[in-house]
C-alpha cells in the first residue's frame, strides 16, 4: 500500500505519519514507491474556511478543511472504498493536537477500509 496526499502541509504529515503507524500495526506493508504498491491510497486536503475572531483577548484564526480519501489498485485501477470525507477546524497557533487526533481518527478508518477489501 502506498500513501500520498496533497494540500494543508501540517495535515498532510499528521496524515502521513498516522496512516504509517496504523498499517503497521494492522500488518499492512507501507511503501513510498506507488509503483510497487498493490493499493494507491490518495488524500487531498483541501481549505474550506478560515475565521479570525478575539476571544479573552487573544486572537484565534481558525481554519477548516476537508480530508477526502480515496484509493484504487495500481493494477486494474479499481476503485477501493475509502471512508467520507471528515472536517478539521483548528487554529494553527494552539491546537495542532487537534491535527494529529483528526489524522489519527482517518488513518483508522482508511485501515479498517483496506482490511474490508482484503477479505
Amino acid at each position: 500500500m502506498a500513501f500520498q496526499c496533497g494540500g494543508a502541509n501540517e495535515v498532510c504529515t499528521a496524515l502521513r505519519s498516522a496512516v504509517d503507524n496504523a498499517l503497521q500495526k494492522a500488518g499492512f506493508t507501507s511503501l513510498r514507491n506507488p509503483g510497487r504498491a498493490d493499493v494507491l491510497v490518495d488524500a487531498t486536503v483541501t481549505p474550506v474556511d478560515e475565521r479570525v475572531s478575539r476571544d479573552f483577548g487573544t486572537t484565534f484564526a481558525v481554519r477548516s478543511y476537508t480530508i477526502d480519501v480515496s484509493a484504487e489498485t495500481t493494477r486494474g485501477g479499481e476503485a477501493v472504498p475509502m471512508p467520507s470525507p471528515e472536517t478539521l477546524s483548528y487554529d494553527p497557533k494552539f491546537g495542532s493536537e487537534r491535527v494529529t487526533e483528526k489524522a489519527r481518527v482517518v488513518a483508522a478508518g482508511i485501515v479498517e477500509k483496506l482490511k474490508k477489501a482484503r477479505q
